[in-house]
């Protein structure tokens, strides 16, 4: 087993009085393994203190607010364009839809050229035989109209459905929109969160450096065996080993904030505080899932596309239905003979009618209504589920809320009084009157209290968030009036 040299310095000194020696070597036994485990760490924590390297210099800084945060994340995030590109895909498809409602004009023209060379009359005992040869050029240009006039409602069926379709897209836009905001505001609160944390991390150091002042005080009084001034320093060095890795967090949560509201993440990102009616809002279970559904856009795309499966279902039925149909052609066409016999010049033709088809036997259409129906039976399942969901969500949310909030409540009570059992500890201590491990005791109480009363805050805001983003409060905030 292997003793640090600051143990085997305090064995040596306290080996002038018999008793206290015996005790000394006891506690120091008892440390040497968690000195010896904690070496690597305190002397990087020794590093810190006496000033570490610089780190690289970011690029830049900026402070947002809360509603800053919300509008970035809900106008710069990828996921938020790539939802509004499809909705333009979407929006195409009613033009689409809406130009079988229009008449079609074709025009085609062939020009050509012919030759020929056949015989045209046959030789005799005194003649020998003739052959005829043709050649000529012609052109001839043809334009054909055709326009549906009643197809019994198979355009306004397809037409519908690009209509839901679009609306979906549209609630898709507002999906992403919303997950990209409830993620960015999460690492808000986080960052906030971490400030808290350095914070007291800071009050621990100082904390532990105070003690160590009282314990350095008594030990060369000759109080306390000088084993409670290494104790006392290494608990200040555990201190400021906890504040490296709590500031270490708040820049690693700063950075991913950046990326969250589209910034380059070696952007330092600071962060406005919030009010302490940011989050206000009704957690009545009830009360939540009655909001969730009126306002999640989750389940506003589930039903627009129900709509949708139902109105191509409509299309696919009215594929079983005659279309009636305005046609007209016109077409002209002009021969000219170079050299040989025939018949040239200008001709013009014209024609129009109505045409009725109707498709008596097609096994496709029966197919695609079948389909089609499925598809209206696998919307309608979504729907459901989705609003299960938002409505399970909801409640959660609320039920989170309410009990992190006692949580908080608990835990504010709970380090009020270690806060209380310290000092008392502390002043007994520096009296005389104290032991050690009644002080390490009431540090690590008051060290525990101090962080559950942080995690707690943390908790019960993200728990608010989640019910102000399940009830649609979220976006009310990113577009104040």
């Amino acid at each position: 087993m292997t003793i640090c040299p600051c143990f085997v310095n305090s064995l040596t000194v306290s080996g002038v009085l018999g008793t206290v020696a015996v005790k000394t070597l006891r506690v120091a036994r008892m440390l040497a393994l968690p000195g010896a485990l904690l070496l690597p760490r305190v002397s990087a924590a020794q590093t810190v203190a006496q000033g570490p390297e610089a780190p690289p210099a970011r690029v830049a800084s900026q402070t947002v607010s809360f509603v800053e945060t919300l509008q970035r994340a809900r106008e710069e995030v990828p996921s938020v364009l790539t939802a509004i590109a499809r909705a333009r895909a979407a929006e195409a498809q009613i033009d689409t839809a809406r130009a079988a409602y229009y008449p079609t004009l074709t025009l085609s023209s062939s020009p050509r050229m012919s030759f020929s060379d056949s015989p045209f009359l046959p030789a005799t005992a005194t003649t020998q035989a003739l052959r005829l040869q043709n050649f000529a050029l012609a052109a001839d240009v043809t334009a054909q109209a055709r326009m549906t006039l009643y197809d019994f409602g198979r355009t306004a069926a397809n037409v519908s459905a690009a209509e839901r379709g679009r609306r979906a897209s549209d609630e898709d836009i507002r999906t992403a929109a919303l997950t990209a905001m409830t993620q960015a505001a999460q690492q808000y609160i986080t960052v906030l969160n971490d400030r808290e944390a350095v914070t007291n991390a800071r009050a621990v150091v100082a904390q532990r450096e105070a003690q160590l002042q009282i314990a350095e005080g008594l030990v060369r009084n000759g109080a306390r065996p000088p084993i409670e001034r290494i104790r006392a320093e290494v608990n200040l060095d555990a201190a400021r080993l906890d504040l490296v890795s709590t500031e270490a967090r708040e820049e690693t949560d700063r950075a991913t904030l950046a990326a969250a509201i589209g910034l380059d993440p070696v952007v330092t990102v600071d962060v406005a505080p919030l009010p302490e009616d940011a989050f206000a809002v009704d957690d009545d279970p009830a009360r939540a899932a009655q909001l969730a559904l009126a306002a999640r856009p989750e389940f506003a795309a589930a039903r627009a596309r129900l709509e949708q499966a139902q109105a191509q279902r409509d299309a696919s039925q009215a594929q079983r239905r005659p279309t009636l149909a305005a046609t007209a052609q016109a077409g002209a066409s002009y021969t000219e003979v170079v050299t040989g016999r025939g018949l040239g010049g200008l001709s013009e033709n014209a024609s129009a009618g109505l045409s009725l088809s109707w498709p008596v036997f097609d096994a496709t259409a029966r197919a695609n209504i079948q389909v089609a129906e499925r598809n209206v039976a696998t919307a309608q399942a979504t729907l459901d589920a989705q609003s299960l969901q938002v409505r399970a969500a909801a409640v959660q949310a609320a039920l989170a809320t309410r009990s992190s909030r006692a949580a908080l409540a608990q835990a504010e009570r709970l380090a009020t009084l270690a806060a209380a059992n310290l000092e008392q500890a502390e002043g007994r201590y520096r009296n005389g009157a104290g032991t050690l491990l009644e002080m390490v005791d009431a540090q690590a109480a008051d060290q525990s209290a101090r962080v559950s009363v942080v995690r707690a805050r943390l908790s019960f805001a993200l728990a608010r968030l989640q019910l102000v983003s399940a009830v649609g409060g979220l976006e009310r905030m990113a577009s104040p009036r």
